[in-house]
């Protein structure tokens, strides 16, 4: 065992953080935040805009980005590409409980975003807004762009996690919320570049913030950029596009997953594109309107 993962091993015991002098430093900016006023207008705007997702409606629809980072086992290609297709199900397939703790999720998440509005380090249009990648047809909607100018001199990208005190106390790092970073700071700046307004610095620094759903504590882990990360959910993209071109030429659609037995089994009961990839329930509703 090397010396860092020794500390490591040995805060968890005694119940102490582990983290760079960088992360202390941004932990004491964001406990300043607390102590602010609030900004009734842009909150309000903010708000309002979470409602509508600034899309007109509350449905989801499309490829997200957050499918494309999931491990090897949750991945399915052709959810993807009908996910691209089809309407898919808002959330009825899946049980009370996990609802309670999407919604769990939901107000920590805002709480964040408005104290991030009340320092001045982020507006309403910054905040869970969501973007679109138009080569990979891929929608993403980062939890935090800011700028905190006393920390660093360019936009950073930010993700909030919460986190059940068990999982909380033993945590050194966030490792898919790590990765769902790496890959909206990919995006963030692919984006910019081909507006031809990257300045080299934007989005090349990023956190993730692991907020414990007990105690209110929370945990803050600062990442550079690094491509090498997001090589799998690029190759993922490319996937995606090659069959969603083929359907559009021959109707063709990639395999069902193996773990995929019946419309009825675990993995397809918590699928949101289950009756598009059976055909059954409410079958195959086109994105625009017709089935």
């Amino acid at each position: 065992m090397g010396i860092i993962d020794k500390i490591k091993k040995d805060s968890i015991k005694n119940g102490s953080k582990v983290q760079t002098s960088d992360e202390a430093k941004l932990v004491a900016l964001f406990d300043k935040m607390f102590y602010l006023d609030k900004n009734i207008d842009e909150e309000t705007k903010f708000v309002n805009q979470v409602m509508t997702r600034g899309l007109g409606d509350t449905e989801r629809k499309g490829l997200h980005a957050s499918a494309l980072i999931v491990g090897d086992k949750q991945f399915c290609l052709r959810q993807q590409v009908l996910s691209l297709l089809y309407k898919q199900l808002q959330g009825e397939q899946l049980p009370v409980n996990t609802m309670r703790i999407f919604a769990e999720g939901n107000a920590i998440h805002e709480k964040w975003q408005r104290m991030f509005i009340r320092a001045g380090y982020a507006k309403a249009r910054t905040l869970d807004y969501t973007r679109f990648d138009e080569e990979y047809m891929v929608s993403y909607t980062p939890d935090i762009v800011c700028r905190i100018p006393t920390f660093f001199d360019g936009a950073m990208v930010g993700e909030i996690k919460s986190v059940n005190p068990f999982q909380f106390k033993k945590m050194t790092s966030h490792p898919s919320g790590k990765n769902q970073l790496q890959f909206y700071m990919h995006l963030c700046i692919k984006a910019a570049k081909a507006k031809h307004k990257w300045n080299g610095k934007d989005y090349t620094k990023g956190f993730v913030l692991c907020d414990d759903k007990g105690s209110q504590d929370y945990k803050v882990f600062l990442y550079d950029y690094d491509p090498l990360m997001n090589e799998r959910p690029i190759d993922r993209c490319e996937d995606v596009r090659m069959w969603y071109d083929k359907f559009m030429e021959s109707g063709k659609l990639p395999k069902k997953c193996a773990e995929c037995s019946s419309y009825l089994c675990d993995k397809a009961s918590k699928c949101p594109m289950r009756d598009a990839c059976f055909n059954k329930g409410m079958g195959r509703i086109e994105l625009g309107g017709n089935k």
